[in-house]
């Protein structure tokens, strides 16, 4: 029996829905087992394992715990498939690992991967909710056996970022970050009681009952009820594909016109020397849109048509020519500016690679602490009496990697981060915040590197 629905948005839930709970269970989850005892001893000092860490001793009452106990208790949590988050934190990093090395391949139940492909074609935005964690969910997608699946899905949600699976008010905050309405979102999983909050949060629901799933005996309650996704129909009332054009090409020459002024003032201060460098401001938010300044410009000599516009991964927008033949193509970085809005709801972007910014990555490579400043007014912190720190994150290639670090770092205060080895991002609530962010916080690197203070 087919099940229409007419939405906007799909959110999807991974184990027993779209993929095999005995591939999790048999194949990832020993695979994460072996690999925690070396995780907890040599990499102990990271950020994100130390705070799963540090989640652990205080669900244990155990402040003193020590790695091996600590490994122990995951043990405990892996035989009992406990929903717990630092355990979903440390399996993804696990897992990350062995799905980048290749020697993991993720599992989707071949009814799936045609459907999302013809719904994302169809203009619905997918975005997943799972209990892993938002690393392994897209390391999962990364590394399917049909290659690279994360440009389907638009958000990654899990009990962290979004809240517990079966309280209503953690599709409330979902519905709230896509700024979708609730009627217009779909919620697919086969957990009676997530499909149940789902719908009190005024979603859709649709309960996906597989054989041999574990929650298969359970049913799916009262809620509409398929066997596959192929049974499954869904109508976007917005009738365009999401590389459809929704902002007009002078639109986007006018932003390119801004941004090529904002580009040759920061050339002009060294900021932006030769092509290196990028800006972008938002134009649309739903779905996200921004227009990026074009990869291999000379920075100081850009024109309002070298700029390229970009969707909430930081892909070109097929249909809108740059918007005109020759823009270029935007660079890899685009998908951390488009991050960076969805995560602080900036206006703008600013990416600039000045001396100073990786001269105190290098120095302070665990913060830079600042503090009884009058520039700091510039950025809506206290001269006196408060201390804010500019966080410095360790480089990498991956933009998804990158974007997770500074998801992990961010201080909520300051409106930029460094890159060690590379550079410096701000944002601001429009392009001239922005500006005025970035010549704030670079007086106030230039003041720490003139200092000498390590």
């Amino acid at each position: 029996m087919t099940r229409t629905f007419d939405v906007d948005h799909v959110v999807l839930d991974i184990e027993g829905t779209t993929s095999a709970t005995g591939f999790v269970v048999g194949e990832l989850y020993p695979y994460a087992r072996k690999r925690f005892g070396r995780l907890l001893t040599e990499r102990a000092a990271e950020p994100e394992v130390r705070r799963a860490v540090g989640q652990i001793r205080a669900m244990l009452g155990e402040p003193a715990a020590d790695a091996a106990r600590i490994e122990r208790a995951l043990g405990a949590w892996l035989d009992e498939d406990r929903k717990a988050t630092p355990l979903k934190t440390l399996q993804g990093i696990v897992w990350a690992e062995g799905f980048a090395s290749g020697e993991l391949v993720s599992h989707f139940y071949p009814d799936v991967l045609p459907r999302l492909r013809e719904w994302h074609a169809a203009g619905v935005r997918l975005h997943v909710y799972s209990s892993g964690s938002v690393a392994a969910q897209r390391a999962w997608f990364g590394h399917s056996p049909e290659g690279d699946l994360r440009p389907l899905a638009g958000e990654f949600y899990d009990t962290e970022n979004a809240g517990p699976k079966l309280v209503a008010a953690s599709y409330e905050a979902i519905a709230a970050g896509l700024g979708a309405a609730p009627g217009r979102v779909l919620f697919l999983s086969d957990r009676p009681g997530e499909l149940d909050a789902a719908r009190a949060a005024g979603w859709h629901t649709a309960g996906v009952r597989r054989p041999g799933e574990p929650y298969y005996e359970s049913g799916v309650g009262d809620h509409p009820e398929v066997a596959s996704f192929a049974e499954l129909e869904i109508r976007t009332g917005t009738g365009a594909a999401p590389d459809g054009p929704v902002v007009g090409a002078d639109e986007v020459r006018r932003a390119g016109a801004r941004l090529a002024a904002e580009a040759a003032r920061f050339a002009g201060f060294g900021w932006m020397r030769g092509t290196s460098g990028n800006l972008s401001v938002v134009l649309a938010r739903d779905p996200l849109r921004l227009a990026v300044t074009a990869s291999g410009r000379d920075k100081g000599e850009l024109t309002e048509d070298d700029v390229v516009l970009v969707d909430g991964r930081g892909a070109a927008v097929a249909g809108t020519a740059g918007p005109v033949a020759g823009a270029g193509k935007p660079s890899a970085e685009a998908g951390l500016h488009a991050r960076v809005v969805r995560l602080t709801g900036a206006g703008a972007v600013v990416h600039v690679h000045t001396v100073a910014a990786v001269a105190m990555g290098r120095r302070r490579p665990g913060g830079i602490v600042l503090r009884d400043l009058e520039m700091l007014k510039g950025l809506g912190v206290p001269a006196e009496g408060t201390a804010v720190r500019l966080p410095v994150i360790a480089n990498s290639q991956d933009m998804d990697v990158l974007g997770d670090r500074l998801e992990e770092a961010r201080e909520p205060r300051m409106p930029a981060v460094v890159v060690a080895g590379h550079g410096l991002y701000v944002w601001g609530e429009d392009l001239q915040q922005a500006r005025h962010h970035a010549e704030v916080v670079q007086w106030l690197l230039e003041l720490e590197v003139a200092s000498g203070r390590e």
